[in-house]
């Protein structure tokens, strides 16, 4: 914590930068995860937050796990450099508990049940709904913590581009570029990208290449058709040997020919329709693949003790869903959904230990919304969701909110139950699993309240949240190779609050800050659970200094994490502060069929701290970006 004077200094400097402030208006967001239809924030129950492209364009973010970095009750860990493996956790439910979706499709791996967010691109990106607390009822299985929706950017107006060129130390390159518009009942967003960067030590680059696509019509009776498309292909090189527990980072333990690659692909086809105004009808169909290859060749000096020792690995999977929605409308104070889904999943593995795994699932689902007197928000559902390998399961959840108005005050709470469906690698890998494993489950609830102050432009929100797991699917050590086994022998719990707080000091300066406390305990261990910190804050200053010239400071505190991995009794793995800032400055404005050409820049770590989001696998140090924009 040796960095606190930072925060002395930007509280000094925002104090004294509230002479003069003015008026700012800010729009409610519409949200569309947390109830499958688009609804104002301020009528949901559940704690929201929404990361909008232009907030991403702003910042220059490079990966999706970044933004998500500055959400309360969320924690990314990103297991070294650039392109490494990355997930995140919501409120202590862990990476297999949390869904992660891409223009509603589940994007998780069938095999090992976590999102990789470092196969998942920025590019045209239109906001990202972040859901915290259970979502089980609407999305099924894996919703425990919440729910993270990437949506993509529907192309609008005339014909637009850009281009963005950026280099930085670690030789990192990013390339960007897109094209949009609208020409009668048409409209279309592509974009495509390029990012390399190699990392601290031999062996520990990644490559990325990513294309995006969104195609829509537009027909009578409130009538759309739209095709989404997002592939990626991330190269990864691996710097560390495949050990048991993390050791210290040092030459003898580099890894000259460890490598991954990752091809993901999503596939969106969506209708919408509004024949009448009391009936809305919305039809999805999608299709996930992930192809990943491994390979870890034997290396001089080490000796093989478990055959095969290469140790090569082919993991295909693919998911297709197919999801019916029927929203009826009573006036404007009722609003009942149906929905349908069937989803099915394939899993190959190929290598050293082959298996082949397959499900399918079909859910029906309820959801109720009531709005009264524009002030009392109430919503409620269950989902029924039956699966060919565990069987069947039924989720229920509710959410209030009521709206002081005259006082600029929101209280809000919701309920809800959930679970975790076990993996294929916990039901078929050759040696771990277990086929008779049931689906882990949960019940959580949070409450909490918003306040807009100084004509809304002080925006304060507190929120309590518990959430109790039962059922965990955890690791029992057997008397034979590979001398462990999963089992359903696990409970823990995770409670805490959430503070977030957004201040306008002037029309062109915002400060922001969120902090959240997590009180975790397994309670089969009595241990902590894994990696989660208990004190988290983001700290946040951006500043349109001139109408060319943009500024930002973004400050990342996280205190020390319990790692189960080191020895016996498990070790602690260092907090750390990290200190961001960047910019862009407009060189060219409205010159021809140049709209604007700007200087960006983006420098991570500045203060060039030490430390490791995952014990064992160190962060980059000091990391710039800088380059060019231009806007057609």
């Amino acid at each position: 914590m040796r960095h606190w004077p930072w925060f002395t200094v930007l509280g000094m400097l925002t104090t004294a930068a509230a002479v003069g402030a003015e008026d700012v208006k800010r729009l409610d967001p519409l949200v569309v995860t947390a109830t499958k239809i688009e609804t104002p924030a301020s009528e949901i129950g559940a704690a929201v937050t929404v990361i909008t492209g232009e907030e991403i364009r702003q910042y220059d973010y490079t990966r999706v796990d970044d933004p998500l970095r500055a959400v309360p009750g969320v924690e990314v860990r990103r297991s070294g450099s650039l392109g490494k493996t990355t997930s995140l956790t919501i409120r202590g439910a862990n990476a297999n508990q949390v869904q992660v979706l891409v223009d509603g499709m589940r994007v998780n791996s069938p095999t090992t049940g976590q999102t990789d967010l470092a196969d998942l691109s920025v590019d045209m990106i239109e906001r990202i709904e972040v859901i915290r607390g259970p979502q089980s009822t609407l999305y099924g299985a894996d919703a425990i913590g919440g729910v993270v929706n990437i949506i993509t950017k529907r192309g609008a107006g005339p014909f637009s581009a850009s281009i963005q060129q950026e280099v930085g130390n670690y030789d990192t390159l990013s390339s960007r570029a897109t094209v949009s518009g609208a020409w009668k009942i048409f409209d279309y967003a592509v974009g495509a990208s390029h990012l390399e960067a190699n990392g601290r030590f031999r062996n520990d680059g990644s490559n990325q290449d990513a294309v995006a696509l969104r195609l829509g019509m537009t027909l009578p009776l409130d009538t759309r058709i739209s095709f989404a498309l997002r592939w990626n292909k991330t190269d990864t090189d691996l710097p560390t040997k495949f050990l048991t527990v993390p050791l210290p980072v040092v030459p003898e333990f580099f890894d000259i020919n460890n490598k991954q690659t990752s091809e993901t692909l999503t596939l969106t086809l969506a209708g919408h329709t509004r024949p009448v105004s009391w009936w809305a009808t919305d039809v999805r169909l999608s299709e996930f693949t992930n192809r990943q290859t491994f390979v870890d060749r034997p290396d001089p000096g080490f000796d093989c003790f478990f055959p095969p020792c290469e140790f090569p690995g082919r993991f295909n999977v693919r998911r297709r869903e197919m999801e019916l929605l029927n929203h009826f409308d009573i006036g404007k104070w009722s609003t009942s959904t149906v929905g349908l889904e069937y989803r099915d999943q394939v899993g190959d593995a190929q290598g050293g230990f082959p298996f082949h795994a397959e499900d399918d699932t079909k859910s029906v689902f309820f959801q109720q919304q009531f709005r009264f007197f524009d002030r009392f928000f109430a919503g409620a559902g269950f989902r029924t969701e039956d699966n060919s390998v565990f069987g069947t399961h039924t989720t229920e959840r509710g959410s209030l909110a009521f709206a002081i108005k005259e006082w600029g005050t929101r209280i809000r709470g919701s309920a809800g139950s959930g679970f975790r469906a076990p993996t294929f690698n916990d039901l078929f890998f050759p040696g771990f699993s277990d086929k008779t494993l049931q689906p882990e489950t949960s019940f959580s609830y949070d409450f909490g309240i918003d306040q807009r102050l100084w004509k809304d432009r002080i925006r304060l929100g507190l929120t309590y949240f518990r959430n109790d797991f039962k059922n965990l699917i955890s690791l029992e050590f057997t008397t034979t190779a590979p001398f462990v086994k999963g089992v359903n022998i696990g409970s823990a719990r995770a409670a805490g609050i959430e503070f977030a707080g957004e201040w306008d000091i002037l029309a062109t300066l915002t400060a922001t800050l969120n902090y959240t406390l997590t009180e975790s305990e397994n309670l089969q261990t009595r241990r902590l659970l894994p990696r989660e910190p208990r004190h988290r804050w983001n700290i946040g200053l951006n500043w349109q200094a001139t109408p060319r010239l943009s500024l930002f400071t973004q400050v990342h505190v996280t205190t020390e994490q319990f790692e189960p991995t080191g020895g016996t009794d498990g070790v602690f793995n260092s907090g750390w502060t990290r200190v961001d800032v960047g910019g862009a400055y407009r060189l060219v404005d409205k010159v021809g069929f140049l709209r604007a050409l700007d200087i960006t820049a983006r420098i991570q770590n500045l203060l060039n701290e030490g430390y490791s989001e995952v014990r064992g696998f160190p962060a980059l140090g000091i990391n710039a970006l800088a380059g060019l924009r231009a806007s057609f």
